[in-house]
């Protein structure tokens, strides 16, 4: 297609600040204890809520996700968006909606003139009834032959790169590669042969695109965008014919490419002009493959929406209309039975077969930079300019190795979420990935320490140790091949300043710094990751007093507040912390002295100071203008270990974790109060209000707060509409369960 059209999770942030004015009523908040319940819905099981509603069945499925009645039974990846328009509507006519669409107007930005260009129009007109985009079978491999595209063209990649390397230093400046032909029998060699394979095994999967817009007109120019989007098949003259196709009594208009005869368009010329970079033997595996394909593209209309399909043949497109043979049957979308009641935003399925070939963005980067390890290393092996090279090869294989097993360690199951507007903005997830870097087995026991009052932010999560120390043990190797890399970088023949600055900054870092910057990393590598616990918490208040900083106005001293941050870990041996810091102590002290003798300006080792409350030690360097609520320190417990930018704030985060109690949960958890951020925002703003001559020095700056001050304090009351967000992430029956809530009133 020409152009995908807007995505729908650009109009779920903008309906995540909604605040409906028209109150649904709310139903039993989801269980957010993290322990496993037998009872709770899965994506592959009827959810089991007897009594409690009327049984979800494929009748009232299909009553409420519209053009699903229609799409087969065999859809593996489905995302739809509802009720756009009147969710934009409600959100308008919020105060921050109101806010949103005044401040668009004072940028020059209106909805009419929006509405007024046809393409936008058109785009708009898409997302406000209901907007869906559906793949079949097929749509797992070709997720698959992407991961491998871009594998292996990091793979050769890096390959290029060592020989042009390898040939600037064995040639100079004047090395000149003599066109592709070099590169497809050096480096390249085997890429053509791959690549065809990829094509080969690609088939296009069964893509439906479609929209409900009732009126005409609009439909009108929605069906225009996606005619413009297939006519490209058009300019392939002789290679495409246009078809016409009925399905359930709709007209679909389109056209069909032929592998034959685009194969056909690759002459004896062609073939012959090709051969001066490719193998015949690829040319013509090429030419065979191409004729082996072929692509349907058609758009039309059913009922009031306008749909558009790509596939490999006609015989692809399928469109039902006995509801047992349709997706609203599928085992996948039986999760939405407990939401059909609710004011539907968005919903979506994958199939487990997807979740596994994309893993997930980590995954992807991992196998990735697997790839770039494995190609520099081949590259490595038969440069010959570049001096003996096998402890390289041998780390970036390794390298290669352990990004591969972090990447397997991402699985999954079948996925489905729902994103529906009660007090907000709510969504749920089920299934998907496993995400590995989360324990969701363990208890947390942190969680009082989210209680206290004027907390901004509290997030707390349970660390999957078996991951986390294959992530180390991979930073370690990426640590150690760049540093194998750079010294062989410094020590090749190669003139430039930039590369004897290079070897003579390496030198002195062999000298004077490498032994104790490695002290420093296995001190926090080991003893300290090996002293700290797997549960980790982010704290963050707004009830930090400022210290006494000259030149600033008394007044902002005496009233005004600043957030305090901690970051916390549970503690699983004092003694193996106790022990790093020594470690630490010692390595920074000789770093300190090596940097007086090369300054020839002492810099001392400063002596921290401690105190000591309710058991818990806390260690701090004196700086200037400090408090006991802005004092960066370290403090430390038998159970815990607190980093903060204040003493008091990390004092009264242990209290809080003694006195015990809040909720039961595992996994991950994040809480932000949008009523503190407003509060803390307003007191800041009336202060400024009531004693801007002396906060605000110069009279330029106070001309511009005045200007600004009407804008300021409609910010504020718009966004009083936000109360909190919550997000959840654990295991339930056995499933990845993710819960989200974007409180508004």
């Amino acid at each position: 297609m020409k152009k995908k059209y807007i995505l729908f999770p650009s109009l779920a942030i903008a309906l995540a600040i909604t605040a409906c004015k028209e109150k649904t009523t709310t139903a039993p908040a989801a269980d957010q204890s993290g322990v496993d319940k037998a009872e709770q819905p899965t994506i592959a099981k009827e959810s089991k809520t007897a009594g409690l509603k009327p049984a979800a069945t494929t009748e009232t499925r299909a009553a409420r996700l519209g053009f699903a009645k229609h799409l087969p039974k065999n859809i593996i990846s489905y995302d739809a968006v509802f009720n756009g328009r009147e969710a934009f509507d409600k959100l308008s006519k919020t105060s921050l909606g109101g806010f949103i669409l005044e401040r668009m107007a004072d940028e020059g930005i209106s909805l009419d003139d929006l509405q007024g260009n046809d393409s936008i129009a058109a785009t708009l007109s898409m997302y406000g009834e209901e907007y869906f985009t559906a793949y079949g079978p097929g749509m797992d491999e070709m997720f698959g032959l992407a991961n491998s595209f871009l594998n292996r063209l990091a793979y050769y990649g890096s390959r290029v790169g060592v020989y042009m390397a390898d040939g600037t230093v064995r040639e100079g400046k004047g090395f000149n590669p003599k066109g592709p032909g070099e590169f497809l029998d050096g480096p390249l060699k085997g890429a053509p042969k791959e690549l065809i394979k990829m094509i080969a095994d690609f088939d296009m999967p069964a893509v439906y695109q479609g929209a409900k817009v009732s009126n005409e007109d609009s439909r009108s120019m929605v069906m225009a965008q996606m005619k413009q989007s297939v006519a490209i098949f058009a300019m392939l003259d002789g290679a495409a014919e246009e078809i016409n196709i009925k399905r359930g009594g709709a007209e679909f208009h389109g056209y069909k490419l032929d592998g034959v005869k685009l194969a056909e368009k690759l002459d004896d010329k062609a073939v012959q002009e090709l051969q001066e970079v490719f193998d015949i033997g690829d040319i013509k595996a090429f030419k065979k493959t191409l004729a082996s394909k072929s692509l349907v593209a058609v758009t039309g209309q059913v009922g009031d929406y306008a749909i558009i399909f790509l596939g490999k043949s006609e015989d692809d497109f399928v469109l039902v209309d006995d509801l047992s043979k349709s997706l609203c049957a599928s085992e996948h979308i039986v999760f939405i039975n407990d939401y059909l009641d609710k004011d539907l935003l968005a919903v979506g399925l994958r199939d487990e077969k997807i979740i596994h070939a994309v893993g997930g963005a980590e995954a992807v980067v991992y196998r990735i930079v697997s790839a770039v390890a494995q190609g520099l290393s081949d590259g490595l092996s038969i440069a010959g300019s570049l001096g003996d090279t096998q402890d390289i090869e041998a780390i970036l294989e390794s390298l290669s190795e352990q990004g591969l097993k972090l990447a397997a360690m991402f699985k999954g199951s079948d996925a489905g979420y729902v994103f529906y507007l009660e007090d907000g903005l709510k969504a749920e997830a089920f299934g998907g990935s496993n995400l590995p870097a989360i324990d969701f087995n363990t208890r947390h026991t942190l969680a009082p320490m989210g209680a206290g009052e004027g907390t901004l932010l509290f997030a707390n999560w349970t660390s999957n140790q078996a991951y986390n120390e294959k992530v180390m043990e991979y930073v370690d190797t990426l640590g150690e091949t760049g540093y194998l890399v750079a010294k062989r970088i410094a020590g090749l023949d190669i003139e430039g300043a930039d590369f004897k600055q290079l070897g003579q900054g390496l030198s002195m870092f062999d000298q004077m710094m490498r032994d104790d910057i490695l002290e420093i990393w296995k001190a926090l590598r080991g003893d300290m990751a090996e002293g700290l616990g797997g549960e980790t918490a982010l704290a963050i208040d707004v009830n930090g007093s400022l210290p006494k900083i000259p030149n600033v106005p008394d007044i902002a001293l005496k009233e005004g507040k600043m957030p305090r941050i901690a970051y916390v870990s549970t503690v699983d041996d004092r003694k193996k912390l106790q022990k790093s810091w020594k470690r630490l102590n010692m390595s920074i002290e000789n770093l300190l002295k090596k940097a007086s003798e090369m300054s020839g300006t002492e810099i001392p080792m400063q002596l921290p100071m401690s105190s000591e409350k309710n058991e818990l030690k806390t260690w701090f360097v004196p700086i200037p203008f400090q408090n006991d609520d802005f004092v960066p320190s370290v403090s430390v417990s038998d159970e815990l270990f607190l980093a903060s930018t204040s003493k008091n704030f990390s004092e009264g985060l242990a209290a809080h974790f003694k006195q015990g109690g809040g909720e039961v949960r595992k996994g991950a958890w994040l809480h932000v109060d949008f009523k503190v951020l407003r509060r803390y925002a307003q007191q800041w703003a009336d202060m400024m209000n009531k004693h801007a001559d002396e906060l605000i020095v110069t009279e330029s700056a106070r001309a511009d707060f005045k200007a600004n001050k009407e804008m300021l304090e409609k910010a504020l009351s718009a966004f009083s509409t936000l109360e909190k967000l919550t997000f959840h992430a654990r295991l339930e029956g056995g499933h990845n369960r993710v819960s989200m809530h974007l409180k508004a009133k």
